[in-house]
């Protein structure tokens, strides 16, 4: 287990938040999209206040771009 995801699991479980969205909603999304522990366990590392967009919280959480989606 670790604390990175993918930014292609971060779009898939984040696809259809309602922004502005705090940490909490992020991380709740995300679970009931079925993420995998990793996306959830990077989520649950992120600043907790809102964030604006994908784009966003893409800027903060920690991807690992050597492993694939």
């Amino acid at each position: 287990m670790s604390d990175t995801t993918t930014v292609d699991r971060l779009r898939t479980v984040l696809a259809d938040v309602a922004y502005p969205a705090d940490k909490g909603q992020l991380v709740d999304h995300a679970s009931r999209n079925n993420a995998d522990e990793d996306t959830v366990h990077a989520l649950h590392s992120i600043p907790d206040r809102p964030y604006e967009s994908f784009d966003e919280v893409l800027s903060v959480v920690a991807v690992d771009q050597s492993r694939e989606a």
